[in-house]
């Protein structure tokens, strides 16, 4: 298992409206949304897509007083100095919903080829270890498994909210350390 640095940055954010018709909520989330992928799409460093639109009622004493709309969009880079400031600049209309860091796939790629190699000749040492031990002549690999363990959970992101007060300031970010772990099981027939 190694500790590796976290490389990409993904932020949720989300534009909301609460208005009378929901036809008038809509319409200024779609506009928040709009006035978003302006800003964002200036940027080529910064992946975008929006995600969960939602429309519905809202009720006050079991009336309809009224409807909000929602939708989120989720914004990735490498850049995480980039991204920070991009999520700043949009808390003017958004709010940030989750942020979270991750290894991205080319670094996590690299680490797990090394891992593995490691993983082998660790491998490789104990049986040679155990075939001297037994005082065998020699081994043979009998079957050999290799676990990469998935895609492991990146650890929590130390994310500051600043006051309401300062809404658009960007927020103070730490992009941590996410696991990559490799195992290696397998047997061997010893040959005497």
């Amino acid at each position: 298992a190694k500790e590796v640095a976290n490389d990409v940055m993904v932020v949720i954010m989300q534009a909301a409206a609460q208005k009378n018709s929901g036809s008038e909520a809509a319409q200024s989330v779609n506009e928040i949304m709009a006035w978003a992928d302006t800003i964002i799409s200036a940027d080529q460093k910064i992946k975008h897509r929006t995600l969960n639109y939602q429309t519905r009622p809202v009720y006050q004493n079991k009336t309809i007083t009224g409807w909000s709309a929602s939708q989120q969009l989720q914004l990735q880079s490498d850049d995480i100095e980039a991204l920070t400031k991009m999520a700043g600049t949009l808390q003017q209309q958004l709010q940030i919903v989750s942020m979270r860091f991750q290894v991205s796939p080319e670094r996590r790629e690299e680490e797990l080829d090394t891992l593995i190699i490691e993983a082998l000749e660790a491998f490789r040492s104990k049986a040679e270890l155990v075939t001297r031990t037994l005082k065998a002549q020699d081994y043979r690999l009998v079957n050999l498994s290799i676990d990469e363990n998935g895609y492991p959970m990146p650890y929590p992101a130390v994310v500051q909210a600043e006051a309401m007060a300062a809404r658009a300031a960007a927020p103070s970010v730490e992009a941590g350390e996410s696991k990559v772990q490799v195992s290696v099981t397998g047997s061997i027939q010893l040959i005497f």
